[in-house]
């Protein structure tokens, strides 16, 4: 037997993901979609607590009111990364007055709109979100709501994000 051959025949164990390790990979996950730090996350999450209601449900709310992530789900970019550029680079007027901060949270009758008009590209492919009225034509999108628990992504498990930081 030669010693080429022999690595081939062996077979890699793949070790059982611990419940920790479950825990972490669900909260990276989610910190990655959002594009956030450790501690921008953490700090999300300790508001989340101090509120009534789900902390997961909550915690998913906060984040889905920045101002980036309503860019993405309006279908104004092509990812939160992009959004989030665009708000940086003062591309972006809330309410009237131009931002520079993606963090910035919406509320109920905030209108966004694009500094230069004639800049707005919509992405189809991108599904809009059921809590904000987007004008094509014109490129503004009125915050009609707060995002309630229906409207949600349902890929991330925040159960287990909250038994990560409650250890």
């Amino acid at each position: 037997m030669s010693t080429a051959a022999k690595p081939t025949q062996q077979k890699a164990r793949q070790k059982k993901i611990t419940e920790y390790g479950q825990q972490l990979i669900e909260k990276q996950k989610t910190r990655r979609a959002y594009g956030l730090r450790e501690a921008q996350f953490r700090r999300y999450f300790t508001a989340a607590t101090k509120f009534r209601g789900q902390t997961g449900v909550v915690l998913l709310q906060s984040l889905e009111r920045r101002l980036d992530n309503v860019l993405f789900r309006a279908g104004l970019t092509k990812s939160r990364a992009q959004a989030r550029q665009t708000v940086s680079h003062r591309h972006v007027l809330l309410n009237r007055h131009r931002v520079s901060v993606p963090s910035q949270q919406v509320n109920v009758g905030d209108v966004i709109e694009f500094y230069k008009k004639g800049e707005v590209t919509f992405y189809p492919e991108i599904p809009q979100a059921d809590w904000l009225k987007v004008d094509k034509k014109t490129g503004r999108i009125t915050v009609e709501r707060l995002p309630e628990a229906a409207d949600l992504p349902i890929e991330f498990d925040t159960q287990k994000i909250i038994e990560f930081y409650s250890r």
